[in-house]
């Protein structure tokens, strides 16, 4: 800027000056500066109460916001599940069809898993039947005759696996197997003098007075199981599934018990079980019940009648339905072989037999009946042989015994539960008969 135009701008502003103080006005409110200030706040009024009640009305929609009415909220709800239908509605039109020849590349890929499967399940399968046929060539034909015969009466003596011996033998071989490891039954009477039942009354103390059923555990090398001792043989009588036997199907041997009004029961006599499938309905040999003929039939395997005569004496032998009906029988079922006749025990050959569950049934000499089951085709408890049976029984002084029909039917059933394990699934086979304990 010129110099003396810099001098005229401070002369004017020096005038203006002295012209102020002259007329006592202030020089502040002659001045823009000042003026300016008040001409913002008046503007900025106006904006601020607007913003009050801009914000006033933003605390009113919030809060109507944070309480919404019920049609809002049912309106929130629609539009929530329109929203989820129009997504599901999105997902099936973007999904592609499949086509024919996908569909047909599923099947086969489908099919050829599960001929996989089935292969390589038919593969285990052989591999494991080809061991076990390995397995068992080698005891049938190893050094061991014993283990051999042992094994091939073990399978005979099986209702579902007679067959298995005749893979690796001849019917002659093991007809001579069998022979070479029997009991000889003894061909004589059953003297029932040698029985000698004391009926006197019982003490009245009951403190002292003996119980008149005991339990007792018994094990061998290869077995475990229970013999039942009833001292009062008149309780022991036959319990039956059916009267005339005409259903196929038998019954359990607690129902026959609980229905007979019994506390005890073991299994009985044989019945018709054609590879192991027998309803257990149909006896085999024969029956009596209350000095009755209740069945009766031809049985190579169930040719020994065994049964309590009006004296309440155990009496066992080869006997047809009239020997026994005249021998005084009054409750009998049939099986064998014997085991012990008039204090004598039968001979043994051999293994006797196989190892598998068992069912006897004495008498000793005082007229207590010896009842007796054991386990077997068990980790524990592998089975007797019929040596075993004839030693336990001689043990628990036996005059006479007999064996009853074993596997999977053999079963004790005692104040409403089964005392041994038995091998049957489920939990004891339907049978025709049972000797019961009243």
């Amino acid at each position: 800027m010129p110099e003396n135009e810099k001098s005229r701008i401070d002369e004017q502003v020096v005038m203006t000056s002295d012209e102020a103080a002259a007329v006592d006005i202030p020089a502040v409110k002659k001045t823009a500066p000042v003026r300016k200030p008040v001409q913002a706040e008046e503007s900025a009024k106006p904006a601020a109460k607007k913003k009050v009640q801009s914000a006033g009305a933003a605390s009113k929609t919030g809060a109507s916001a944070r309480k919404p009415s019920g049609t809002a909220a049912k309106t929130a709800a629609r539009k929530t599940n329109t929203d989820a239908e129009v997504r599901v509605a999105r997902k099936q039109v973007n999904k592609k069809p499949m086509s024919a020849k996908a569909r047909k590349r599923r099947k086969r890929l489908i099919k050829k898993l599960i001929r996989r499967f089935f292969l390589c399940l038919f593969s285990v399968l052989a591999v494991a039947v080809f061991g076990v046929y390995m397995i068992c060539d080698t005891v049938f034909h190893g050094p061991s005759q014993t283990a051999s015969d042992l094994l091939v009466n073990t399978v005979l003596e099986t209702s579902a696996l007679k067959w298995v011996p005749l893979l690796y033998f001849s019917q002659e071989e093991v007809d001579e197997i069998v022979a070479r490891n029997a009991i000889e039954v003894p061909n004589e009477p059953t003297d029932t003098s040698l029985v000698v039942i004391n009926r006197e009354e019982k003490k009245e103390d009951a403190a002292v007075e003996e119980k008149d059923i005991e339990l007792v555990e018994v094990s061998g090398a290869t077995y475990h199981g229970y013999m039942m001792i009833v001292k009062d043989p008149s309780r022991v009588v036959l319990g039956v599934s059916s009267e005339d036997f005409e259903s196929d199907y038998g019954k359990f041997i607690d129902q026959i018990a609980i229905d007979s009004g019994a506390v005890a029961a073991i299994n009985a006599g044989g019945f018709e079980d054609e590879g192991g499938s027998g309803k257990g309905g149909k006896p085999l040999g024969v029956t009596i019940k209350d000095s009755k003929v209740v069945s009766k039939s031809t049985s190579a395997a169930c040719n020994i009648v065994i049964g309590f005569d009006q004296d309440d004496k155990l009496i066992v032998g080869e006997l047809t339905a009239k020997q026994a009906i005249a021998a005084g029988i009054r409750d009998a079922a049939s099986f064998g072989p014997i085991l012990v006749l008039n204090g004598e025990p039968a001979a043994v050959r051999g293994s006797s037999s196989g190892l598998n569950p068992r069912t006897a049934i004495g008498q000793r000499a005082d007229g207590a009946v010896l009842m007796l089951v054991i386990d077997g085709r068990q980790v524990n408890s592998l089975g007797a042989s019929l040596a075993d049976l004839v030693d336990v029984m001689m043990q628990f002084g036996a005059v006479n015994a007999a064996n009853l029909d074993g596997g999977s039917s053999s079963k004790m059933w005692y104040e409403g539960e089964f005392i041994n394990d038995g091998v049957a699934l489920t939990g004891s086979r339907r049978i025709p008969t049972a000797f019961i304990v009243k």
